[in-house]
């Protein structure tokens, strides 16, 4: 068993062990009290009351052009200070705290940012970040590379990639973090098909592998499709439907 799917198997263990120590507690990973957010003198985006998640759910963040995704996203992240209203995260074993989490709380833009370098430098930056060296270091690499579909493109210059390809880098240095926590904020735009197909995939096994998720997405594709749960803005308000409960009609 290679390192990395040796290290996946842990993580997924850790998820479940995670979740149902969770359940019988009945801990949220995400609670949001009483969150405004606005621009200026402008009225507020949206206002909600009340906000809980325990992270085991893939979630799709809907709304219309202009509704307030990327403001909820960056709020969250703990990338802007909201106008009222509190965030806080419980990760693992840490106590609630509010954002930003570094290392444990990762917002991809929909147009990530790559270092100036190659493919493989990205990755290297990252790892070596984390404090990684040497051989095993050189292998986690590697096998991220060929599992995020980019061994062909180790020496390319990053900004070169075309979008699905950056998304995917993106992606793989996230999963060298392993993150707790992953938002990612319309991942699929512009992207065709096969480009969100890779995507999905990719998103997917990082979700299997014990990291929460939410997305937001404009429009219905092959990643959304995994989503089990629904987080709606809509008149200024944000609904929250599942599988087992959705909303009403």
């Amino acid at each position: 068993m290679s390192e990395l799917s040796a290290q996946t198997g842990r993580c997924v263990q850790d998820a479940a062990e995670r979740k149902a120590s969770m359940k019988t507690k009945g801990e949220s990973m995400l609670e949001v009290c009483h969150l405004a957010h606005g621009f200026g003198r402008q009225p507020a985006l949206w206002e909600i009351p009340h906000l809980r998640w325990r992270g085991e759910s893939l979630v799709h963040l809907q709304g219309d052009n202009g509704s307030g995704k990327t403001t909820l996203m960056r709020l969250l992240a703990g990338l802007e200070m909201p106008r009222q209203g509190t965030v806080r995260w419980s990760l693992d074993d840490a106590s609630a705290q509010p954002p930003p989490c570094p290392g444990r709380l990762l917002y991809l833009h929909q147009q990530p940012y790559l270092f100036d370098t190659t493919v493989a430098g990205n990755l290297h930056y990252i790892a070596r970040w984390n404090g990684w060296r040497g051989e095993a270091m050189h292998r986690r690499i590697d096998e991220m590379l060929e599992r995020c579909g980019l061994a062909e493109h180790v020496r390319q210059r990053a900004r070169s990639l075309s979008g699905g390809e950056r998304m995917r880098l993106a992606l793989a240095r996230a999963w060298l973090l392993s993150p707790r926590v992953l938002l990612l904020d319309e991942p699929t735009a512009s992207l065709d098909r096969q480009a969100v197909r890779d995507v999905a995939a990719l998103v997917g096994a990082l979700h299997a592998s014990g990291c929460a998720v939410v997305l937001s997405a404009h429009q219905p594709s092959e990643l959304t499709e995994r989503c089990d749960e629904h987080w709606y803005i809509a008149h200024q308000r944000l609904g929250v439907a599942t599988r087992e409960a959705p909303l009403p009609a």
